[in-house]
Parts: C-alpha cells; structure tokens; sequence
C-alpha cells in the first residue's frame, strides 16, 4: 500500500505525521519504505541521523537519482529505525520540477514492502502529482484556519481535474486539535470546523493533539508513548494508533514508537 502524505501549506505537520505513521507501522512489524520528497528532508535527517557518512551517500542515493533514472531499488538506504528504509531527498528535485508523473509509480511498483510512505513538498508541481498518482491512500493534515480551509480545496480540485481516479482516495485529517475548544463555539477552531465539514465530506475521525511532543519527536528524537506522563504523548499515541489501525485493518495498540 502507497501512502502519500500531502499538502499544499507548509506547517501542518505534514512530515511529523509521516514520522509518526511510519514508526508505528514499522513497531507493528510491518515493512516500510519512506520516500522523502520534500525539499525540507526532515524525514531523510530523521531516518539516517548518526549513521556513518550518511551526506556522502545520500549525494549518489536519493529520490532524484531514482526518478532520473527510474530505478528505485538501488536508491533505498536502511535507516536507523528497524523495519523502516529510506529513499532521502535531493536538493536536486528543483532541476525536475516537470518531470512525467507516471514516473514514480513505475519506480516503486515492483518494491516488496507492506507500506510506502511518501512526503511530498507544500505546493502543486509534477513532482507532487507523482506522488498523488502513485497512491493507494493520500493523507492531507490540516489546521483549522480559513487558509487552511482554502489551500484544501485548491487540492481537492486540482486531483478531481487533473487526477480523477484518485479524487475517492483522499482524507483529509485535522492537525494541531485542541480538545478543550470543541465546545466552544465562538473558537476559530469551532468556526472552521463546521466551514470544513459543510463542505468536505472525507475528514477522518482521527484527530491529531496539539502538543509539543510533535516538536520533541522530530527534533530530540522523543518517543512517543500510551504509558508516558508527559503533557499531550497520550492524546498523540492514541491519535497515531487510531489512524494505523484503521488504516490496516488491526486492532493492535502500539504503546511506544
């Protein structure tokens, strides 16, 4: 299965999610590939931090090597993370921005693994749409603001026009919840909330916490946990969870990745 994680807007949280998925997938013994698209490479530096020569490596093993050369195998680096591999991301994606969007999914369709997962750049190009293409699942995190709201839909329509057959596959799933405002109804959360879902109906029940442990889990190396007291790792291993279960079919909680 291809999960293409996706947004239009930088800062949602796209990345983390990918992180956050992938681990819990791979704790659950399943074979990931994380294929790192965007140019932030946040998920090539968190898969490949301390290993040996990694920035000699990922120079002649990476994302635009395979596409170039449409070969994704000899590509692929084992990460740091059992059951997860990486193909990282190059700098060099800009010089292919208008490359065949068909291109990926021949890349990775022969690859033996129980999960892809992709992360792709915030914005609309051949390379994004490549990912979009390739997909079996597309994932779009978002905040509850008005731009939020307006960079969604842009997406939206631009799979319906230019990708029909993956119009059914995309959900949309809120980032950076805070539970405390679902009551409320002056909240801009509150407000948004009810704009998104008038209009969309593919939002996943799944809610993801706002809580600084996305920030610890990226940046320090943090894991998150269903047994840890620290503020928001409950709320964000139980979201994470629900998200994988639902997505494999299991009903297996994960209590640290």
């Amino acid at each position: 299965m291809v999960i293409t994680v996706s947004s239009i807007k930088g800062g949602v949280g796209k990345s983390s999610l990918v992180l956050l998925l992938s681990n819990n997938l791979a704790a659950r013994g399943k074979r990931v590939l994380v294929i790192d698209m965007d140019l932030n490479n946040t998920a090539s530096l968190f898969y490949t931090l301390g290993l040996e020569n990694i920035r000699e490596i990922t120079e002649r093993k990476n994302i635009m090597l395979s596409l170039a050369q449409e070969k994704a195998e000899e590509n692929i680096l084992h990460s740091r993370i059992p059951n997860v591999d990486i193909i990282p991301s190059s700098l060099s994606l800009c010089n292919i921005r208008a490359i065949d969007y068909h291109i990926l999914k021949k890349c990775i369709n022969k690859l033996d693994y129980d999960y892809i997962v992709i992360d792709t750049s915030p914005t609309y190009d051949n390379l994004v749409k490549s990912a979009l293409f390739a997909a079996d699942i597309i994932l779009t995190p978002v905040q509850l603001t008005e731009f939020n709201f307006n960079m969604a839909s842009f997406l939206m329509n631009r799979i319906e026009e230019e990708l029909p057959e993956q119009s059914e596959k995309i959900y949309l799933i809120y980032n950076y919840w805070v539970k405390g405002l679902k009551t409320d109804g002056n909240a801009l959360q509150s407000t948004v909330t009810k704009l998104f879902e008038q209009t969309f109906s593919n939002i996943l029940k799944v809610r993801l916490p706002k809580t600084i442990r996305l920030d610890y889990y990226t940046n320090c190396d943090k894991k998150v946990s269903m047994k840890s007291k620290d503020v928001g790792s409950l709320a964000l291993a139980s979201s994470i969870n629900e998200l994988a279960c639902a997505i494999t079919g299991e009903d297996v909680v994960i209590e640290e990745f």
